[in-house]
């Protein structure tokens, strides 16, 4: 049983909510535990782990990868100043094991756990593993994977395909049933979002494609959940306006709080391919059209979404493949025809690992003893 946790890394949300529920399976198994996250007062953590009552402690690190001369140079400069920090931490906190989940916090932390002979381990939740993870797993003594494509990049000793971990919420949310709930065939409710900080491309893009759908398929009504991230509510909205679709066929939020209700209403997700995405789809079943972000690190996302596309269970198009026209025949068909969403669907929840913070957390306990 795992006393001391300490978990370091941060920067998206997809980085932060598979820590979380790592976070909240040592809290299921003993209350009494505690567990620390190490990030950054920049990133998503800083937002999302106070309110969920998570103690963050914060160092100064930025990016060593990506970026001009100046800002690598400054990022290897505050490596010394991290790796402090995060010792001074430690000595105070004496965690048993020390898990890294990826981001800039994650590197510093981790290699002063190792060089004071703590004993660490690291999440890796894309296909294609991250630099950071890429480098750590030479010190760390275990290695999980959400992706199987991504094993090929660790030691076969260390590395374990666990899935990615997913909150509670998320998963208490599920029915248990092997067959996912559709609206009627005069019906297409669709979830747009682009991960915690949402994507200007779908905001700017869906809009016009629901509306050329509506049109096309006017027997069919098409209604729309789109979070946009914080910064683009109001320009979005105002691309709904302009459409011929009705007040009450759109809605526009900055944020989704509650993404397992989100996922309930939706038949058909249009989204991004962060891997924490790609592992709910698969956990909820939905049928997705996935377009992965084109400047994500060694274009990671496009490796997540082929590892589905490969199954059956979503289509993917590239940002600089993107026709409307080829999109719109695509939700057609699978608007009029329900089959292929619940084909869909089925392969999706083929997919889905809801027992991956169970696993890591064991091999965890492992390592604390």
């Amino acid at each position: 049983m795992i006393e001391r946790i300490l978990i370091a890394g941060g920067g998206t949300g997809g980085h932060v909510y598979p820590a979380v529920a790592v976070a909240e399976e040592v809290l299921t198994r003993n209350p009494n535990a505690q567990v620390a996250f190490i990030g950054t007062d920049r990133g998503m953590e800083a937002r999302i782990l106070p309110s969920l009552g998570y103690s963050l402690h914060t160092i100064t690190v930025s990016r060593l990868k990506g970026g001009g001369l100046p800002t690598r140079l400054l990022g290897l400069l505050r490596i010394p100043i991290a790796m402090f920090q995060s010792w001074r931490i430690m000595s105070k906190f004496k965690p048993q094991v020390v898990l890294g989940v990826g981001g800039y916090a994650s590197g510093p932390t981790l290699l002063m756990a190792w060089l004071t002979c703590r004993r660490t381990a690291i999440q890796e939740q894309n296909a294609t593993p991250g630099f950071t993870n890429r480098v750590l797993s030479k010190i760390a003594r275990k290695v999980f994977v959400g992706f199987g494509a991504a094993k090929k990049h660790f030691r076969a000793s260390k590395v374990l395909e666990t899935g990615n971990p997913l909150r509670k919420s998320v998963t208490s949310a599920l029915d248990g049933s092997t067959e996912r709930s559709f609206s009627e065939n005069r019906q297409l409710r669709v979830l747009v979002f682009g991960g915690s900080q949402g994507a200007a491309f779908l905001n700017e893009h869906v809009p016009s494609l629901l509306q050329t759908f509506q049109t096309r398929f006017p027997g069919i009504e098409v209604n729309v959940f789109h979070q946009t991230g914080k910064s683009g509510v109001e320009s979005t909205q105002s691309l709904y306006e302009a459409t011929t679709l009705t007040d009450s066929q759109w809605t526009v939020a900055g944020y989704i709080n509650d993404m397992a209700t989100a996922y309930t209403n939706a038949d058909l997700a249009i989204t991004r391919a962060g891997a924490l995405t790609i592992a709910e789809l698969m956990a909820v079943g939905i049928p997705s059209l996935l377009v992965p972000f084109p400047f994500a690190a060694d274009n990671h996302q496009e490796a997540n979404a082929r590892s589905l596309v490969e199954r059956g269970a979503c289509h993917m198009i590239r940002q600089d493949a993107w026709k409307e026209g080829e999109i719109v025949d695509w939700l057609g068909d699978l608007a009029q025809d329900r089959t292929k969403l619940k084909d869909m669907s089925r392969a999706a929840r083929g997919e889905a690992r809801l027992d991956a913070a169970p696993t890591i957390v064991d091999h965890l306990e492992v390592l604390a003893a």
